[in-house]
């Protein structure tokens, strides 16, 4: 009886060792943003003139989980006027750091805008997760 108690002690020993690889906390978290996880950022490739294209990735940072939850109701939105403002941007002027820059307040204030919100409640950041000009 002893024995068997003892292997008994090591199989579950053993099954407790083996179960975060089973279940990872990612799956195990909630769907409230418990998983902790990057964003994942939003893509465009878009014409530049008739020569050139842009390509980038952005992620929205939000000053509230509301703003977050707004933004992603709304993100084709967003995504489409985007779109249109590029269409108005020259490339020479977006290589440049003063050029990123102003791209990125552009954004955050048309975000801002499609959601109902200002820097201080809705899209306080954008960041960009790649950024080429062909």
């Amino acid at each position: 009886m002893n024995v068997a108690s003892r292997i008994l002690k090591a199989f579950a020993m053993s099954m407790l060792m083996a179960l975060p690889l089973l279940f990872p906390l990612s799956t195990l978290a909630s769907d409230h943003g418990a998983a902790g996880g990057a964003p994942e950022p939003m893509i465009f490739t878009v014409n530049l003139g008739r020569e050139n294209y842009l390509q980038f990735g952005l992620v929205f940072e939000t000053a509230s989980p509301e703003a977050a939850h707004l933004l992603a109701a709304n993100k084709p939105r967003i995504q489409h006027k985007i779109i249109l403002m590029l269409s108005d941007k020259e490339s020479t002027n977006l290589r440049t750091l003063e050029g990123k820059k102003a791209l990125i307040a552009e954004i955050i204030e048309l975000a801002n805008q499609v959601i109902d919100e200002d820097e201080k409640t809705g899209i306080k950041e954008v960041l960009f997760t790649k950024f080429l000009i062909q």
